[in-house]
């Protein structure tokens, strides 16, 4: 019997060079994803000229449609059935449509009025949004399909998210110092752009007019060359994983018999599920700052900080501490448990995003200091969630005798979008709010007041809301082992069963 276990072991292990190849797959839409959040607003309004007004039904409305996407793509991906598998089509498929999708979201189409330039976003961010879903929901739910043995899941999944985080360190990275290098003598294009727009006593001189042009065009270069560099990664990690890794037919059949009967009977059941309820709730609220933070810091260093030549530089520290601190947040959860380190490190992130606030104009030093700070502790957002999740599959196992892992994870992808919306959102509503102008240089005050709000006072708030849910959260480090060791004697039942038929 011992050896009828070892040689099924063996038979279901997955190798290291595969489990590496999933994980080199996490690249294609990690890259994308995080460069289009950090940069997208910054772009829509800066780069393309769009008016705050319109950037906001473009941000909301495709993030909208990205919450939706999600139940659209888990449903249709469920119901795919070819020899190639279900998920590798999908991840091929979204992975390849992804890449002129992407390109094209950073080419500015010349001399458009804004509402056609907003229709034109919003198709291509709209499609970008689907796509984007289709291939992160396929791609995370393969490792579901890969194997039975949980060692090399775990594996795979710890791969998958190193992978993530290099992602986005070579992300902001790369772009921010390739639109850097081509935004050439930024000042000065301030300076030049503002005395055509306001100055009616100054002559301008044809060169320096040239000079402005010359100098928009060349920033629209650097984001074009960049998204050029991040397709070609994509296609390369899109053709490893697709090739690399074996999906499994008989676990796709065995996974088919947990969604038999009445699927929305069962998501009921996924929804009002009490420690899922608590964890949704504050997944949004503690998710959305961190949206909130990489997707209006751009802006908010420029306009609030007199920091306009540092932005790329202070975004990508911010990430290399979130890296850096991420293997120091896996030790603390495993001496003290995954709730207590959670909520003392939400507990601490509120005093330097109170700080974020408060910060004078042009002070880098204490600039650096609050981001090194909340870039570690933002780092628990990264990582804790997904292990807990993990704690709420197995105590809805227990009380149903239905494991939904794949149903639990896509709930979970569904509220990170809805965070996303409405972080993304409130960062173009401040701007419309503060009374943003577009193409200046220098904006009111009033620009200043909204993104401290936006910064600061939101994020506390929603940070507050998150820690009391967190608190109420009812699974325990004492009742996830007590519930850890129950599956294990359930599994050990029933493995106990089937050996005697498989023996005859």
């Amino acid at each position: 019997m011992t050896q009828d276990k070892e040689v099924d072991k063996t038979a279901d292990s997955v190798s290291w060079l595969e489990t590496t190849f999933y994980g080199i797959g996490m690249l294609s839409g990690a890259l994308f994803i995080t460069v289009s959040n950090t940069y997208n607003n910054v772009f829509l309004v800066e780069v393309a000229q769009m008016s705050a007004q319109y950037a906001t039904v473009v941000v909301f409305i495709s993030r909208t449609w990205d919450v939706v996407s999600n139940l659209i793509a888990g449903r249709l991906i469920s119901s795919t059935n070819t020899r190639f598998g279900r998920m590798k089509p999908w991840i091929f498929w979204s992975g390849i449509l992804l890449i002129p999708v992407y390109f094209l979201s950073w080419y500015v189409p010349p001399n458009l009025p804004d509402v056609v330039k907003m229709i034109y976003y919003l198709l291509l961010s709209s499609l970008f949004m689907f796509l984007q879903t289709a291939n992160n929901v396929s791609y995370r739910t393969l490792v579901m399909y890969m194997s039975d043995d949980e060692n090399a899941r775990n594996r795979a999944t710890l791969i998958r998210g190193a992978v993530e985080l290099v992602a986005v360190v070579v992300g902001i990275a790369l772009h921010g110092q390739i639109v850097a290098a081509y935004d050439t003598a930024p000042e000065k294009a301030c300076r030049l752009a503002n005395s055509t727009d306001n100055s009616t006593n100054h002559r301008i001189d044809p060169e320096e007019l040239e000079d402005v042009v010359s100098m928009q065009l060349s920033k629209k270069n650097g984001y074009l060359i960049s998204a050029g560099a991040m397709c070609g990664m994509s296609l390369l990690a899109t053709l490893i994983v697709t090739l690399g890794v074996k999906e499994r037919r008989d676990m796709e059949r065995e996974n088919e018999q947990n969604l038999n009967g009445n699927f929305l009977k069962t998501l009921k059941g996924v929804v009002t599920f009490r420690p899922n309820v608590y964890f949704l709730i504050y997944d949004v609220c503690l998710y959305s700052p961190t949206v909130i933070y990489s997707g209006g810091a751009a802006i908010y260093l420029q306009y609030s900080l007199d920091l306009r030549s540092q932005v790329p530089n202070i975004l990508l520290i911010t990430v290399v501490s979130t890296v850096v601190a991420l293997p120091a947040v896996g030790v603390l959860v495993d001496k003290f448990g995954k709730k207590p380190v959670y909520i003392v490190m939400v507990a601490l992130t509120i005093p330097f995003l109170t700080g974020c606030g408060l910060v004078p104009p042009g002070n880098l030093p204490v600039v650096i200091v609050i981001i090194v700070c909340m870039g570690a502790l933002m780092s628990a957002n990264s990582y804790i969630p997904w292990t807990m999740l993990s704690d709420i599959v197995d105590a809805y196992q227990l009380q149903t005798n239905q494991r939904l892992d794949t149903l639990f994870f896509s709930m979970y992808l569904l509220m990170c979008r809805l965070a996303s919306v409405l972080g993304q959102a409130a960062t173009t509503v401040a701007l419309v709010i503060g009374g943003y102008v577009t193409g200046e240089c220098t904006q009111p005050e009033s620009v200043d007041t909204s993104l401290r709000i936006l910064m600061s006072g939101l994020p506390v708030g929603l940070s507050l809301i998150g820690l009391v849910c967190l608190i109420k959260y009812p699974i325990t480090e004492e009742i996830r082992k007590e519930n850890k060791e129950a599956l294990d004697e359930m599994t050990a039942s029933l493995q106990e069963m089937k050996t005697p038929v498989a023996s005859k």
